[in-house]
């Protein structure tokens, strides 16, 4: 294995120093060209720049699913599997959850109080959880109609357009750009002149 690590080391390193130089100097350029002639990076950046739209990729995101319909529907079966479902896991919880365990895994050998205090809560925490979603399901089983107003409260859409506007407008400062352009690329061949000596 050392061999293949060292193989991969001495094939991959030239490639990745010839790599870096080429982007510091292109960098360098671009830098230098931003700070003192901005308008034809402008012009290139036209050419290149394309626009992406966050609000489209999100569009699939802010679509409502209804399942009231089924769900009121089959209201027993659904009763039944929240049920089933949080009864298992509070039988998990109760008596196979393991704080010690989930401590040595995530935090390695050694005492972690923190670590158990945080599993225990998390412990309990789903505990509380889960004798609700029992209530819930016993409801749901024998009282639907008591869920509605819960569901009122609860059923809200929330735009992300707002959140996501700021994402949208294109903040394009060239002196500043060209400057961090220029001082990133100096330092980077600055590192790679050391690796030489």
């Amino acid at each position: 294995m050392k061999a293949i690590v060292d193989l991969a080391v001495i094939t991959l390193a030239p490639v990745l120093y010839v790599l870096l130089l080429g982007g510091a100097l292109l960098g360098l350029v671009v830098g230098i060209t931003l700070l003192f002639d901005s308008e034809r990076v402008m012009r290139w950046n036209a050419t290149l720049n394309r626009w992406y739209s966050t609000r489209q990729a999100l569009r699939p995101l802010k679509q409502t699913i209804d399942v009231k319909r089924v769900v009121y529907r089959w209201h027993r079966v659904a009763g039944v599997l929240v049920f089933a479902g949080a009864l298992f896991t509070l039988d998990v919880l109760a008596f196979s959850y393991q704080t010690g365990a989930l401590v040595l895994v995530f935090g390695g050998p050694g005492n972690h109080p923190g670590l158990s205090i945080a599993f225990e809560a998390l412990r309990i925490i789903l505990i509380v959880g889960n004798v609700a979603a029992l209530v819930a399901a016993v409801v749901l089983c024998f009282r639907p109609s008591l869920l509605k107003g819960l569901e009122a409260a609860g059923d809200q859409q929330y735009s992300a357009r707002a959140a996501t506007k700021p994402l949208d407008v294109m903040h394009y400062q060239p002196k500043v750009l060209g400057t961090l352009f220029t001082v990133a690329s100096l330092y980077v061949l600055f590192a790679l002149g050391l690796l030489l000596l």
